[in-house]
């Protein structure tokens, strides 16, 4: 509260987080040598595809956190941290990145990075370019905010044969429900979605119009975006085995690099957690020519030596305020605890 309250003086937000807070930012933990922040969809329309999601960010507000950037941080590139440049060591470095392949990345985000001078990384997921597929967390969405939670929980039970399930958000399926899934579970999971709605999932997506198009992608490095790669199909990193890595790493690593024209060189894991990046993963990421692999979790890098591991804070803040404390005081706070042992995952079948 007393951040807030200082940052809403008269002498300005932006002067006083230069001022006071950041000369303080060092007490607060371990050395940061990189900030990487996260955003998915700039849009300031509500739609039953994305409400609830917790992914939209309004125009405004992202204008607001790049403008932030720029003055008090030096934006970098992903070639500027696969080189070790220099700049990594000059005042504040970020990364601003995205994931999803949402066409307002293109359509809004672009336009408001090259205004600031900020170079990023866009992840992108190949299966719903062009319109062609609706992903999965779309649909959850458009169900619940059409049909309701009660038509999802049947689907649910269905699919695990259960009468117990009972999903009370679309963070719970999400979070919860999803990550337990088997690959072959959650196809099934998706159609009985799409039976219950009526429309298949082709329909569904153009009728949302969510995603990049091909012709977009390719401007994206135009405008000093580099492409990387978020799995095909966006599906858990913890649920790929044998001929699945080749399927989901590596055609959509193909598909992009035949649109962009440019290598891919780096990794988004779809959901952010390391359980979704065990060690078969992690192996084939590096045999297949990745160079750097993005998590969230919103831990500080206190170092870049190994790229296998970067991770990144998914920007939700309201001010500069909220912003300052989501890039600098929570991820010094995850990263000491960092090290406390995790909980293990059963898998459905």
């Amino acid at each position: 509260m007393a951040m807030h309250g200082v940052l809403q003086t008269s002498a300005g937000p932006c002067h006083l987080a230069h001022a006071i807070l950041f000369p303080y930012r060092k007490l607060l933990g371990p050395r940061y040598s990189l900030r990487c922040v996260l955003f998915h969809h700039i849009s300031d329309q509500h739609s039953p595809f994305t409400d609830g999601l917790s992914v939209t960010r309004t125009r405004s507000a992202f204008e607001e956190r790049m403008r932030f950037l720029a003055r008090h941080y030096t934006p970098v590139s992903l070639e500027q941290i696969l080189n070790d440049s220099a700049s990594l060591t000059s005042r504040r470095p970020v990364l601003v990145t995205f994931d999803d392949a949402y066409a307002s990345v293109a359509l809004m985000a672009a336009p408001i990075c090259r205004k600031y001078h900020i170079p990023a990384l866009f992840f992108v997921n190949a299966r719903f370019l062009d319109n062609r597929c609706l992903a999965l967390d779309n649909l959850v969405c458009f169900v619940a905010n059409t049909m309701g939670l009660p038509t999802i929980n049947a689907a649910a039970r269905s699919v695990v044969d259960s009468q117990i399930i009972e999903l009370r958000s679309i963070s719970q399926i999400l979070g919860e429900f999803l990550p337990l899934l088997s690959l072959k579970a959650r196809s099934a999971f998706y159609h009985r979605l799409e039976d219950a709605v009526g429309i298949q999932s082709e329909a569904l997506a153009r009728q949302a119009g969510l995603y990049l198009d091909s012709t977009q992608l390719q401007a994206l490095t135009d405008f000093g975006f580099e492409i990387g790669n978020h799995i095909y199909s966006h599906v858990y990193g913890r649920k790929l085995t044998g001929n699945d890595l080749h399927q989901e790493i590596d055609y959509n690593k193909a598909i992009i690099e035949s649109i962009t024209g440019r290598e891919v060189r780096a990794f988004s894991v779809p959901y952010g957690h390391t359980a979704d990046l065990p060690d078969n993963l992690m192996n084939h990421l590096w045999r297949s020519g990745h160079k750097a692999v993005f998590l969230v979790e919103a831990l500080s890098n206190p170092s870049l030596t190994d790229l296998r591991r970067v991770y990144r804070v998914c920007a939700q803040s309201r001010s500069d305020a909220e912003f300052f404390s989501e890039l600098e005081v929570m991820p010094r706070f995850r990263w000491i605890r960092h090290s406390l042992p995790r909980k293990g995952i059963t898998s459905i079948h």
